[in-house]
């Protein structure tokens, strides 16, 4: 006879965009909100909602991260039914535009596809915390050889590698600046990718992930992906240019390297 072993219920895709207004500089923070429950009854969607939408509203500053540790309390308080809880928030990036050189107060662009992410699990005594970073896309047209190897090579032998990274590292803490060091693991990452000229993806991976853990005390473990795009070259004799290359882009299997580094 079949047994019920365990039970997860929830709402995905809470969607919200709130303008933060410091008077005439206004920043939009667009959110996607996912909650999970374990060991409760179903609980009614709408007060859920109600609930995710009222802490949003009260913490509008605050970094994904801070609101999803204050989600996660609000939550076991009001419903002590719940076993454990997952909050996963998304934010969606707006770039200031410029005119003139100038950024403006209240006109935006989207950020590219960049996405911030954190994960807070709890049962209200312990509380776990992790943080991210979806769809960083990054290119280098030499140095890197990537998942698929070297046959996808330009004349002078190193190959174009176009990807999109995704990034997830654990804190041991929630008493942390958590802007300035997501700023900090990104352009980590970014000077990584940009000055280790050589080698394959995964030791660039790993490298950083080593120069991560050894910035930041409070981080313990540190997992990166990165997804080939798959761009390939055209073998045209007339297209050829000295010193340039064509690459075409072809809808077929991508490459995935990940890597994770735990600190000892």
């Amino acid at each position: 006879m079949p047994h019920h072993i365990s039970s997860r219920f929830g709402e995905s895709r809470l969607r919200m965009l709130r303008v933060v207004r410091r008077g005439d500089r206004h920043d939009p923070k667009e959110l996607s909100i996912t909650l999970r429950f374990d060991g409760a009854q179903v609980l009614p969607g709408e007060p859920l909602k109600n609930l995710v939408y009222r802490v949003a509203a009260e913490r509008g500053h605050d970094e994904v991260e801070a609101l999803g540790l204050a989600l996660g309390a609000r939550l076991v308080q009001q419903y002590p039914q719940i076993g454990l809880a997952r909050i996963e928030i998304a934010e969606e990036g707006w770039r200031r535009l410029e005119v003139g050189g100038k950024p403006q107060g209240q006109a935006f662009t989207p950020s590219g596809g960049e996405r911030r992410t954190a994960v807070i699990t709890t049962n209200g005594d312990r509380t776990s915390l992790s943080a991210g970073i979806d769809n960083l896309l990054l290119l280098r047209s030499a140095g890197l050889a990537g998942p698929a190897g070297a046959e996808d090579a330009r004349e002078d032998g190193a190959p174009l590698l176009i990807a999109a990274l995704s990034a997830r590292w654990s804190y041991t803490s929630g008493e942390i600046a958590f802007g300035p060091y997501r700023q900090g693991v990104r352009m980590a990452i970014i000077e990584t990718f940009s000055w280790h000229a050589k080698g394959s993806v995964h030791e660039t991976l790993a490298g950083m992930a080593e120069v991560i853990l050894a910035s930041y005390e409070e981080i313990s473990a540190v997992t990166l992906a990165f997804q080939e795009r798959p761009y390939r070259p055209v073998d045209l004799l007339e297209l050829s240019v000295e010193s340039d290359a064509l690459f075409l882009v072809h809808d077929e299997p991508l490459g995935v390297v990940e890597v994770t580094v735990e600190r000892r």
